[in-house]
């Protein structure tokens, strides 16, 4: 995997080896860094959603560090699926949008989830979890 953005196959080079960075040390911090740095593709398509679905607003680099911390300990299934994706990027998106907006939802206040109803009530998403 080089500088360059990172290909689907990159990708899924990255998340195959992901589960056993635990014993690696600084050395997998450096490859989480790469991973960060190539995860910034997805994150403009989770903030939309994020404020769309919640109306909260994100930070990049929150998401980022996030999606690195939830690929390396998420389930097997989840890095199996993306492993076979046709869309392992988009999939990547979709799992990691899903789980910020879960977590909002949890961490949220009484006042806030008063709020939070107006916001999907008035949200032009046809399925709102």
């Amino acid at each position: 995997m080089s500088g360059k953005s990172w290909s689907d196959s990159d990708l899924r080079e990255y998340i195959a080896a992901a589960t056993g960075f635990w014993w690696l040390g600084t050395e997998a911090d450096v490859e989480r860094a790469r991973f960060r740095a190539q995860v910034t593709r997805i994150i403009p398509g989770i903030q939309k959603r994020v404020l769309s679905e919640v109306g909260a607003t994100t930070s990049a680099e929150g998401i980022a560090f996030f999606a690195s911390e939830e690929v390396e300990r998420a389930r097997p299934a989840k890095r199996a699926w993306l492993l076979v994706s046709s869309e392992p990027w988009e999939y990547l998106e979709q799992w990691i949008g899903d789980v910020v907006v879960r977590a909002y939802r949890a961490a949220v206040t009484s006042k806030d989830k008063k709020a939070l109803k107006g916001i999907e009530a008035a949200s032009t998403r046809r399925e709102l979890e």
